[in-house]
C-alpha cells in the first residue's frame, strides 16, 4: 500500500515536470520571479525539467514494483554454472 502511495507520488512530480507540459505551466506562473526565470532560461529549464521527468519516472516504477528488483538479485546471486547443487535436484 505504502508503495503505491510512494509511486503515485513519483508519477505525479512525473506529471507535472513533463518537458511537454511547460507550455501550459508557464501561462500559471506568469507575472510571479519564478515565470520571468523560465522564460528567461528556457533552453535550461527543457533539460532540467527532462531531467527530473526521467528520474521520477524511473523512482514511480521502482517503487511501484520493488520484487523486481530483489528477484533480479537473488537470481544473480545464487547463479553459479559450476555449482553441482544446480545438478542435484
Amino acid at each position: 500500500m505504502i508503495n503505491t502511495i510512494k509511486s503515485s507520488g513519483w508519477f505525479l512530480v512525473a506529471l507535472i515536470t513533463c518537458p511537454c507540459h511547460l507550455f501550459l505551466l508557464l501561462p500559471l506562473i506568469a507575472g510571479t520571479a519564478l515565470g520571468s526565470y523560465f522564460v528567461e532560461y528556457k533552453n535550461v529549464i527543457f533539460i532540467i525539467m527532462g531531467i527530473l521527468f526521467v528520474f521520477s519516472l524511473f523512482n514511480g516504477w521502482r517503487k511501484l514494483n520493488p520484487e523486481i528488483k530483489n528477484e533480479t538479485t537473488k537470481e544473480t546471486t545464487t547463479h553459479d554454472c559450476c555449482s553441482m547443487e544446480r545438478f542435484k535436484s
